[in-house]
């Protein structure tokens, strides 16, 4: 995901959202009493520094791949009610840049968290979304999409021009965590919880200029297994200390393909489950909050279809064999073109059936019809509907690392 698409939708399905959101409201607070943030989703800058403070690189890093989500946690996405379950399991996108219109999009999405497509253009303009959005819908997990050079979505006075992954790489890690501790600090303070970054695609140095998603967008953090796991690694230590979760992406890797997923199908046919690009993976578990699946087919891995609907890549490969056991988020699944074969109102549904646990559109006219696709799905299958709970639950410990309450306090 780099670049958001808006495309027409014929309809929008009609939906009875008032009801829904507030029963999800209710359960957000019952799971959320304990909130880091208690203003809104940003809180004021006091809170927000606090919630800063209160986390740090070992505190997620020792639960990466630990079993079970933990008790009170499977406990409280239990005690939810199951539609509004479901919508913990999205995340939703708002494209608008003012507080106003954001609240407004954000109306229309059954969903507990959503992605910042827009740039309001400064870390206050930033602050006043974020808090409308939290008013809006209190205890809602707020993300971005800030990598650096060609991607990085939020901009202006407040907000360090961040140099790109591989201008990055070039730092000594300590360093490379002290620049994340204070960008991740400047996020936090602007209200986001929850950044879609760092990138744990490896390139072959041979592959860089062919490699449309990564290598030509100075995306990557090196070109060998040691220097990509060592820099991704010191990224997230400074997330951490900075007050937000990350995500490492993109699963099980897209340094050997040629087409972005955003603007076209992409096939991979040199990936195995026991390439070094997969296995970069396997090095930064540990750390990671959440791991994001791609949208690649991987020939020699899958051939049957795209890796987020795939449930030997998300459930035999990142769940069983490399023991991954914290959020699995999926890559745009609204806009991207790559999925344009299956009906984007099912698209949600399949990912989660794989195995995932938050299924991100970046199209916020498709969020609803996805959302009442598993809604339905769950009501028609009490085996899928049990799943769910601990979906729910990885979730619910991602808040809380994010610092958005605790799970049963």
């Amino acid at each position: 995901m780099v670049t958001p698409r808006n495309p027409h939708r014929s309809h929008r399905p009609r939906l009875r959202r008032a009801s829904r959101l507030a029963v999800f409201g209710m359960a957000l607070a019952l799971v959320a009493s304990c909130s880091a943030s208690p203003g809104g989703a940003g809180g004021s800058a006091s809170a927000r520094d606090a919630a800063s403070s209160a986390m740090s690189p070992s505190a997620s890093a020792a639960s990466g791949a630990s079993g079970l989500p933990p008790r009170a946690c499977l406990d409280a996405a239990r005690a939810m009610d199951p539609q509004a379950r479901v919508e913990l399991l999205y995340m939703g996108s708002v494209t608008a840049t003012t507080p106003a219109a954001g609240a407004g999009q954000l109306a229309n999405q059954p969903v507990g968290s959503v992605i910042l497509m827009g740039d309001p253009g400064s870390l206050q303009a930033t602050s006043q979304l974020t808090d409308a959005l939290g008013a809006a819908r209190p205890g809602l997990l707020i993300a971005t999409d800030q990598e650096g050079g060609q991607v990085q979505r939020l901009t202006g006075p407040g907000l360090d021009q961040m140099p790109s992954a591989r201008q990055q790489s070039t730092l000594a890690t300590d360093a490379l965590t002290q620049r994340w501790t204070s960008w991740g600090a400047q996020l936090r303070r602007g209200g986001v919880h929850y950044n879609l970054a760092p990138s744990a695609d490896l390139v072959p140095r041979a592959n860089r200029g062919a490699n449309a998603p990564i290598g030509q967008l100075d995306r990557g953090y090196g070109a060998t297994r040691a220097d990509v796991a060592t820099n991704v690694t010191a990224v997230l230590a400074g997330m951490h200390a900075g007050g937000v979760v990350g995500a490492v992406k993109h699963f099980p890797g897209l340094g050997n393909v040629s087409v972005n997923t955003d603007f076209g199908a992409a096939h991979d046919a040199v990936t195995t489950p026991d390439s070094d690009e997969l296995n970069t993976f396997a090095d930064v578990l540990a750390g990671a909050d959440s791991v994001m699946v791609s949208s690649v087919v991987y020939d020699r891995i899958d051939p049957a279809g795209p890796a987020a609907f795939s449930s030997r890549v998300v459930s035999g490969l990142l769940r069983e064999q490399l023991g991954y056991s914290r959020v699995i988020i999926s890559d745009d699944l609204g806009a991207a073109v790559a999925l344009a074969d299956y009906p984007v109102a099912q698209r949600g549904t399949l990912f989660l059936r794989a195995g995932g646990d938050l299924a991100l559109d970046v199209d916020p006219a498709s969020v609803p019809a996805m959302v009442a696709d598993t809604r339905a799905a769950v009501a028609a299958d009490p085996d899928f509907a049990e799943q769910t709970v601990a979906k729910a639950a990885r979730v619910l410990q991602l808040r809380a690392d994010a610092g958005l309450g605790q799970c049963g306090a």
